[in-house]
């Protein structure tokens, strides 16, 4: 069954006549219905969104019904904290808390709950960290080293993906997982250890690539897809690139356009002429498809072919490219004059020795030109030791 008919199903269950006192474990099992739907929820469910606002706003009634008695019990304090962490709002529990029908053994976990639901997050900090994730239930546990490994990140980034493992572990195919392995590839240096990058991406690219939060990933993907193009290593690059399959097709372009950029200004045609070709299918626009040309352009020019690049180079108005793109233009156009001039047999030695001596401050123009000229040579150094 598909996950959107699951979510609509359950939620369809959860929907009756509410009684005015709680049944004994009835919050324990809300709560539970309430992963369930945003489990469905981060793994791409439309219909979950609405069914997870009707769920909430069903707990907090089924908190207010509990009399004094029921939050003796661990396990309806243990509901209530999770409710919290699922992002229930604190009213309700703050009532309970303030009358002070807590038990004392559970003070702590709940007083950090309502700090965090409520943004007091050196409180929360402070309340929640002191805590040992694993003497609990599974569930109360994912969700409390998610809290406690997201509050963790700045101080102990090592801490925080100890404690994300943990949960999304204790908890997988749910929202906890979904946020998990998002916060901890925001904190894994893709250089550094990208084996564990990887892993991260691949699951979490299997199970919540339609997630209302993969934005989240797309960008963390396409960052260090861009990273991964800096290393020789094209092999390792070829997975990194493998990893943006499923991305939106804006996303993969851009992506496939950076790395073409970096690849040109670097020297690397071969590389920058396939990231061009991937990016061509992908081009659902006339100023994209205008950008795709522009760079077949110039890598004609760096390999010989001076006539099309500049007949297609004539047909670009610079006002159109962007400041990134308008470096490239710049670069290679004096890359390919030093190209040409080397086919022609000149010397641009020579010709720079017959000029005049300049008297006069250079302008913003000559100086950005000079520039271009010295991007260029280095450009065409890196290439030839490739």
């Amino acid at each position: 069954m598909k996950n959107s008919a699951r979510a609509a199903l359950l939620a369809a269950s959860l929907v009756g006549p509410f009684t005015s006192c709680a049944r004994a474990g009835e919050l324990t099992e809300q709560v539970r219905a309430l992963n369930a739907l945003q489990g469905s929820m981060a793994q791409g469910a439309t219909g979950a969104r609405a069914a997870i606002s009707a769920q909430i706003e069903r707990i907090e009634q089924v908190v207010g019904s509990l009399d004094g008695d029921a939050w003796k019990d661990r396990s309806n304090t243990a509901a209530a904290a999770i409710f919290l962490f699922c992002g229930g709002p604190a009213r309700s529990v703050r009532k309970i808390v303030d009358a002070h029908l807590v038990p004392e053994a559970e003070t702590q976990l709940l007083d950090g709950a309502l700090a965090y639901a409520e943004g007091r997050f050196e409180e929360a900090t402070k309340l929640l960290t002191a805590l040992d994730a694993r003497a609990y239930t599974d569930t109360l546990a994912a969700h409390l080293a998610l809290i406690q490994g997201g509050l963790s990140i700045s101080s102990d980034k090592a801490k925080a993906r100890e404690l994300f493992d943990l949960a999304r572990l204790l908890m997988p195919s749910s929202l906890v997982e979904e946020a998990a392995l998002r916060r901890e590839l925001s904190i894994v240096d893709a250089v550094q250890d990208p084996n564990k990058f990887l892993v991260l991406g691949r699951r979490y690219g299997a199970q919540y690539a339609k997630s209302p939060f993969s934005r989240n990933y797309w960008d963390e993907m396409r960052a260090a897809t861009l990273r991964a193009a800096v290393g020789d290593n094209s092999s390792r690059f070829a997975e990194f690139r493998a990893m943006l399959k499923g991305a939106p097709a804006a996303l993969r372009f851009e992506t496939h356009m950076g790395v073409a950029r970096y690849a040109i200004l670097n020297g690397r045609v071969a590389l920058a002429t396939t990231e061009t070709q991937y990016a061509g299918p992908l081009a659902d626009s006339a100023a994209a498809r205008a950008r795709v040309e522009f760079y077949r352009a110039a890598l004609a020019g760096l390999t010989g072919d001076f006539e099309t690049a500049a007949s297609e180079f004539q047909k670009i108005d610079p006002r159109t490219l962007s400041f990134a793109d308008l470096e490239v233009r710049n670069i290679v156009t004096a890359a390919i004059a030093r190209l040409q001039g080397a086919s022609d047999g000149v010397s641009a030695a020579a010709a720079t020795a017959s000029e005049p001596e300049q008297t006069r401050p250079e302008s913003t123009v000559e100086r950005s030109a000079r520039q271009a000229l010295t991007d260029a040579d280095a450009m065409l150094q890196r290439a030839t030791r490739r």
